[in-house]
């Protein structure tokens, strides 16, 4: 995705520069015609991509959260004050937590030590000598 929004852009700023190069040194009725089309190609190209992006919006996956790999965590909710990692510690005084942002949310991490919680997970030490004061 980001090739083609890089390679987007470079296409968009040459035809801009030679249009404005042909219309300084060249003809400028002929750049005025060609600006013309451009900008109607454009207008549709964009028309495009707008249809695309609202219909692929639409196809969410529900805010599924996965985490894959050796410790990996996958949490569906708030993850404030939580200690991840070896010897990790939490102290003070821990904020309220927020909760799950919306109802049905899946939530998977797999592999060796891996975690994974669905709601909030708020104040919880996770890992080896993990420890929350708070």
């Amino acid at each position: 995705m980001r090739l083609l929004f890089w390679s987007t852009a470079s296409a968009c700023t040459g035809v801009a520069v030679a249009l404005a190069l042909w219309a300084v040194l060249g003809d400028a009725a002929g750049a005025e015609r060609a600006s013309a089309v451009v900008g109607a190609v454009v207008g549709l190209a964009g028309l495009v991509a707008s249809v695309y992006a609202l219909r692929r919006g639409g196809q969410d996956d529900g805010g599924a959260v996965r985490a894959g790999g050796r410790g990996a965590v996958a949490a569906g909710g708030s993850v404030t004050g939580n200690a991840i990692g070896a010897d990790s510690r939490v102290t003070g005084a821990l904020p309220t937590p927020r909760g799950v942002s919306g109802p049905g949310r899946a939530v998977s991490a797999e592999g060796e030590g891996a975690v994974a919680a669905g709601g909030d997970v708020a104040g919880n030490a996770l890992g080896e000598g993990g420890e929350v004061a708070g």
